[in-house]
């Protein structure tokens, strides 16, 4: 059978630059699928996009959600248009099949209040002041977990007011950053950060206690800490205060295209889902307020 995974991974990584989780999540769902090509005894060159179809709705039957049957047919889309990019495929069938509908569902998000308890909780000890410089960097810049613990030294500009992001793709980005997470920052920089440096061509901004770079998992294990310091009972992990992040700029009065770029969005359409939370609290100001409301 035709299997050109290795090579496709390599091409996602040196070429598109794709990140480790999306290349994981690829692996996992095209080694799904050549599983059922197997079972079925067909074979990439061949299938139809009436049994990709069926496949898709065999995975619905036994409880695959509509996010993660939209996640693998993505993964078979590239793969396929990478064969045929290779000219290892004469005809990709499986472009125009559409995927499953799905419910979008409002992100969460941390109330401003919610917010600066959290952000006065990091933990304390040793590591307070590092732990406090994570959770402003989170919040003020609305970056993701991996690129929070990506920023390196060269990436603070301007003194700390401006800092470079590393987003999806290897794509780069310029965020501000306010004087809270600016003060932080010195803070770290200053008092903090020697302590913890072991080898003094580390560039990685956020340090663990060995003089690492700081990990996904204990950016974590931070929030979970500052979150039950706090006595907030939310659910709280990285992402939630990017959703609070992009929330509130919009009921401050941002406009959707700069919330687009700070946020590092590909497409307009990822960053609407905030008005849909920003729209629920006008309905509930027309409602109070307005006298035919």
């Amino acid at each position: 059978m035709l299997d050109h995974r290795a090579d496709f991974n390599r091409y996602c990584r040196l070429e598109l630059r794709l990140s480790e989780n999306t290349l994981a999540a690829y692996h996992r769902d095209l080694a799904k699928w050549y599983d059922w090509l197997e079972e079925e005894q067909l074979a990439p060159d061949t299938i139809t996009s009436e049994q990709m179809t069926d496949f898709l709705a065999f995975l619905a039957d036994n409880g695959l959600s509509p996010n993660s049957r939209n996640r693998l047919l993505c993964a078979v889309r590239a793969y396929m248009r990478f064969l045929q990019s290779e000219r290892l495929v004469n005809v990709d069938r499986l472009q125009m099949l559409r995927g499953a509908k799905v419910v979008r569902r409002l992100p969460d998000m941390l109330s401003v209040d919610d917010v600066i308890h959290l952000l006065d909780s990091a933990p304390p000890g040793a590591l307070q002041q590092r732990d406090r410089l994570a959770l402003e960097l989170l919040y003020a810049s609305g970056g993701r977990a991996s690129e929070i613990i990506g920023i390196e030294l060269t990436d603070i500009r301007e003194g700390g007011r401006l800092l470079r992001l590393r987003g999806k793709g290897d794509k780069e980005r310029m965020v501000p950053l306010g004087e809270a997470a600016l003060a932080a920052l010195q803070v770290y920089r200053t008092e903090c950060r020697p302590r913890l440096l072991s080898d003094p061509r580390q560039q990685a901004l956020l340090l663990s206690k060995r003089g690492n770079p700081l990990t996904r998992q204990a950016l974590w294990k931070i929030i979970k800490e500052a979150a039950r310091l706090a006595g907030l009972s939310q659910r709280l992990y990285p992402h939630l205060l990017r959703h609070s992040f992009a929330t509130h700029l919009l009921q401050g009065g941002a406009d959707l295209r700069s919330v687009q770029e700070l946020l590092g969005h590909a497409n307009m359409s990822t960053t609407e889902r905030y008005t849909h939370v920003d729209a629920a609290r006008l309905r509930d100001i027309h409602r109070r307020c307005h006298p035919r409301s």
